[in-house]
């Protein structure tokens, strides 16, 4: 059995103040974490997927590492929309884990090792595109390749990255900000994992997310700074400031994965 909380799209700022439609983002990550340790159990793991900032930015991710370093178990985070790959290495402390694709200082696709690798095989993947591309996620070949290539077949496999992959009925979302190759890599997997994916956990929404896909589950997990509208006719996003503290509980049992959501009040000055 494993334990992992799910989070994301923190959006930190190079201060204190940086407010997020409102919502201050740095308080809010910090009853986030003060949420998480006070769970009355100590996860294996926590991943968190992406956007840990809200813009590129060494005072951004030197404020996020402070905050995060609270948390009371190995991080493991995907990039971003709104990240930076060798800003996030310089700064942020990742639990063990082993590169599978080519070394790109832009890249970062890995699977998680230790304790919890010997359980589980669990990958983190990197779907950014230049930002000029727009926010969709695209995955390169070699990422593909290099998953696919470590699946056994014998474990439990658990795919994580920024960007959902399949459509969630909502036509702008579903037209700018999914993985234009998702579904082509979903097939892919469920070839060669069969009946042990369990699952494909991602965040860039703002929203709560469960669908199944041919019989795949795909859970995401809001945001701490503000949620997007997905209505299913929206033609543009709206944002809804000032709501809950999101995160999510995910157990892999041999037998199952169950994601339980926490969304719990926010007051201004939790503690940490």
């Amino acid at each position: 059995m494993l334990e992992v909380i799910h989070v994301s799209d923190t959006h930190f700022g190079p201060d204190r103040s940086l407010t997020i439609r409102g919502a201050n983002a740095f308080e809010r990550a910090e009853a986030l974490v003060a949420a998480i340790r006070a769970l009355p159990f100590v996860p294996d793991f926590i991943v968190h997927t992406g956007d840990v900032v809200n813009d590129p930015d060494p005072a951004a991710y030197a404020l996020a590492a402070e905050v995060l370093a609270d948390l009371p178990a190995p991080v493991y985070y995907a990039t971003g929309n709104h990240d930076d790959v060798p800003m996030m290495r310089r700064t942020l402390a990742f639990g063990e884990l082993e590169s599978i694709a080519p070394e790109s200082e832009d890249c970062l696709c890995y699977r998680i090792t230790g304790s919890a690798g010997d359980k589980i095989e669990g990958f983190i993947l990197d779907g950014k595109v230049p930002p000029s591309e727009g926010p969709h996620g695209y995955l390169g070949e070699a990422q593909i390749n290099a998953v696919l290539d470590r699946i056994t077949g014998t474990k439990p496999v658990a795919i994580f990255l920024h960007y959902p992959l399949v459509p969630i009925g909502s036509k702008w979302i579903d037209e700018h900000l999914l993985v234009t190759n998702g579904l082509a890599f979903q097939r892919a997997v469920m070839e060669k994992a069969g009946g042990y994916l369990r699952g494909i956990f991602s965040g860039h929404l703002h929203r709560g997310l469960t669908l199944y896909r041919d019989g795949v589950l795909h859970s995401g997990v809001s945001s701490p700074a503000c949620e997007f509208s997905a209505a299913p006719g929206d033609t543009s996003c709206e944002f809804i400031p000032g709501g809950p503290i999101p995160f999510h509980h995910i157990t892999f049992t041999k037998d199952a994965t169950m994601v339980k959501a926490y969304s719990l009040p926010f007051s201004t000055g939790s503690p940490r």
